[in-house]
């Protein structure tokens, strides 16, 4: 088959035929648009990557004919430019246009006056140098003028250099926001570095490399490799490090034919410069080996301040505080939560963790208000890892409660607003779900605890750990900081067969059911498909009987596969939200975002407000506006959080998921009403105690389990939990017994 020749067309969009919202995909700027051309002729289809076009504005295509078997011959665009404008009427026009930030019709006037027909040339030149000193013209207008001017074309001589090595459009505006001009030179010298902003992988990385050039043994791939498989293994894995042996027999796999001792010499001048941590046979990636370091050390300091932190007060008076809190509200607290309070005067860190049913809320509000009767003046602080647990935490205390994120004043970029130099004005801090907090966020958190402030960490240690680094609330237990754990079941939970089978699994038992009972089913389905069909047909029935849509949860282990996250969403949506008229939908891609469809936020966006974990509903779309406040053509998504909307572009949706069904690491800290929860063999790999404990755990009322017996037997019987490669423990155990032998000596 004969390749077409390359040809050009000057014209102008007439409008986007795909996708169907008018604007390009998200992820690889692909699109299809009814094109106009300047000569006259008749409109005819455009298809490619069309990052930057917009409908009406005049540029020149660049690209060949297809025939499409579907829908005859499109012209594929290849790449396109815009033409710099010549005349001062042209320049005038452009520089008054959306495409120039900060400039105007009467700034343009006035550049074009001072600057003539080579107005746009010594834009490009000079920069915002040759605006200043021109009427109403200031340092700030100047930049954004000349940035837009200098973005408008230099970006598109880039992106025709670049776009044949199978860079996408959108990577390459990227990159030109990093390195300016200089991407070019930076693709060609070495793409690997596109890694280490994160533009590309490295395998992606690799086929620019050999594209370009660049030897299989190259310095600058060595060194990728193994940045890639140590950030691979431990982000992947949970893991602090990992073992030299390891780390250089997987980086040569992935090398194929380079030689092991090429490795372990680039890995040598790795840890000479610094770029990662070789100690022993272990090699971390540098900021974890200091996370490590400096957070043991920061616990063991405080486990061995044993009542400084606040004063202590006469064992009489803290008894008789724990036994009229006990009178003023009926209850009488197990001798554990007493022993927790107590503790609690007595330590300046202390770890509470109980299972289901074992009063760990009850404690946080005993503990609370004991405290709160002695220290009448104290501040208090409470926290959680995720939005939707630290609501809960208020809620039950009846005090402010944020995310540790939102409590140290973490910002985009930035580093958090507390820290060492400026420590937490808390004098009681009480964190929950602990379990979910990372060797990094741990870090952060602690560095930022003043001697004074006391520390309250509460959780389920048999819960899953952090989806990031590390095994820090395990650590800290098996190093011996101060820890209470909470063992009794109180009567009232005890007839609970959702609290019950959870103590069952977590002691490897099998499960039991009473059919006479309401709150748990198990329904044996070994076809992962009918297994399926019958979450959505549990689903509805949950319905019908006057649960809402948000009382539900559906756990699965995975995202793949029939009864993975990614096709039970699917499923769900389109039988609980199927489409209607007059119900609007946002497609992008594969994905569509239907009104009324469950969202979850999957990551913290504090300019919204909008947490890691939250969940809300689609209301609507709207027309999105600019910097400037005007409306655009660009349709965004509206979503309802907590009762407040929030408006999402395009490329923000990445961050917005269907949430009929979750992963259980997605919903862990959080519960509902109804979980409904498939346990197949087809998830083998995922079939584990903790996994199976956690999403039984998120039921407040009815479980429904859809599976085979088999299948939860074998996640029963596996409680080998994946070892973490952590040095925490024995760092901290280091720490502690060196201050013991200096407190020893005085």
């Amino acid at each position: 088959m004969e390749t077409a020749e390359l040809e050009s067309s000057t014209g102008h969009i007439l409008y986007f035929i795909h996708p169907r919202n008018g604007s390009l995909n998200a992820d690889n700027n692909f699109g299809i648009a009814c094109w106009q051309p300047d000569n006259g002729s008749e409109p005819y289809a455009i298809k490619g990557s069309l990052f930057g076009l917009n409908k009406k504005e005049n540029v020149t295509v660049h690209g060949r004919w297809e025939q499409h078997s579907k829908y005859g011959e499109q012209f594929a665009v290849e790449h396109w430019e815009r033409p710099l404008p010549k005349t001062k009427d042209q320049i005038t026009s452009f520089l008054a246009s959306k495409f120039v930030k900060g400039c105007g019709k009467k700034r343009a006037e006035l550049i074009v006056q001072r600057l003539g027909d080579q107005a746009l040339e010594c834009i490009m030149a000079e920069g915002a140098d040759c605006l200043t000193g021109i009427k109403g013209i200031g340092a700030k207008y100047a930049v954004q003028i000349a940035e837009s001017v200098k973005g408008n074309f230099e970006i598109q001589q880039i992106m025709m250099t670049l776009l044949p090595y199978g860079i996408t459009a959108d990577t390459v505006t990227k990159m030109y926001k990093q390195w300016g001009a200089e991407c070019v030179d930076i693709v060609r010298r070495n793409p690997y570095k596109l890694t280490e902003i994160r533009l590309i992988g490295f395998l992606k990385a690799d086929e620019i490399a050999r594209s370009v050039g660049i030897s299989s043994d190259s310095p600058y791939r060595l060194n990728a490799a193994l940045h890639f498989v140590l950030n691979e293994l431990c982000y992947g894995g949970g893991h602090c490090y990992i073992p030299e042996t390891e780390l250089t027999q997987r980086t040569k796999e992935l090398l194929n034919n380079v030689l092991e001792e090429d490795v372990q010499t680039e890995l040598q001048l790795m840890s000479a410069h610094e770029q990662v941590i070789w100690e022993n046979d272990r090699v971390y990636p540098k900021h974890l080996y200091i996370y490590e370091k400096k957070l043991a050390h920061k616990l063991a300091c405080m486990a061995n301040r044993a009542g400084f932190a606040m004063p202590t007060i006469e064992h009489t008076i803290r008894e008789l505080s724990i036994r009229e809190y006990q009178l003023q509200h009926g209850i009488v607290l197990a001798e554990k939560q007493r022993e927790a309070i107590r503790e609690l005067f007595q330590q300046q860190l202390l770890i509470v963790t109980g299972n289901p049913g074992t009063g760990k809320t009850t404690l946080v509000q005993a503990m609370i208000e004991v405290y709160c009767k002695e220290y009448p003046e104290a501040n208090i602080g409470l926290c959680a890892p995720t939005g939707r647990i630290a609501r809960k935490l208020g809620e039950v205390s009846g005090l402010d409660s944020e995310t540790i994120h939102m409590m140290l004043g973490f910002c985009p970029g930035a580093d958090p607003m507390y820290g060492e130099e400026m420590p937490f004005p808390y004098d009681l801090i009480i964190v929950d779900e602990v379990s979910m907090k990372d060797l990094q966020l741990a870090y952060y958190f602690f560095q930022a605890v003043g001697s004074k402030t006391k520390i309250v960490l509460i959780g389920d240690s048999d819960q899953l750990p952090s989806v990031g680094p590390g095994n820090v609330l395990h650590d800290m237990i098996a190093a011996g900081v101060p820890h209470v754990r909470l063992t009794e079941i109180f009567r009232q939970v005890q007839e609970s067969q959702i609290v019950m089978n959870a103590h069952r699994i977590n002691q490897g038992e099998s499960i039991v059911i009473d059919k006479d009972k309401d709150d748990f089913f198990f329904i044996e389905q070994a076809d992962p498909e009918r297994t399926a069909y019958l979450i959505v047909r549990s689903v509805l029935r949950f319905l019908e009987k006057g649960y809402k849509l948000e009382d539900i949860l559906v756990l699965s282990p995975m995202k793949k596969g029939v009864i993975g996250t990614e096709e039970l969403n699917r499923a769900l949506q389109a039988a609980v939200n199927p489409p209607a008229v007059g119900k609007v939908e946002l497609v992008i891609g594969e994905r569509i975002y239907r009104q009324g469809d469950k969202v979850i936020q999957v990551r913290n966006d504090y300019n919204k407000r909008v947490l890691n974990g939250d969940i809300g509903v689609v209301v609507g779309t709207t027309f999105l506006r600019d910097e400037e406040g005007e409306l655009t053509d660009e349709i965004g998504l509206v979503c309802e959080f907590q009762g407040r909307a929030v408006t999402y572009n395009k490329k923000e949706l990445k961050d917005v998921w269907l949430a009929y069904a979750i992963t259980i690491h997605k919903a862990q800290g959080g519960q509902a009403p109804v979980v409904i929860m498939p346990v197949s063999t087809s998830h083998y790999v995922m079939l584990a105690r903790n996994l199976i404990y956690t999403g039984l755990t998120r039921a407040e009322r009815v479980c429904a389990m859809i599976g085979t017996r088999k299948a939860l037997n074998i996640a029963v019987g596996n409680n080998k939990l994946i070892q973490r490669n952590t040095g925490l423990r024995a760092e901290i155990e280091l720490h502690m017994l060196q201050m013991s032998k200096v407190c020893a000596t005085r």
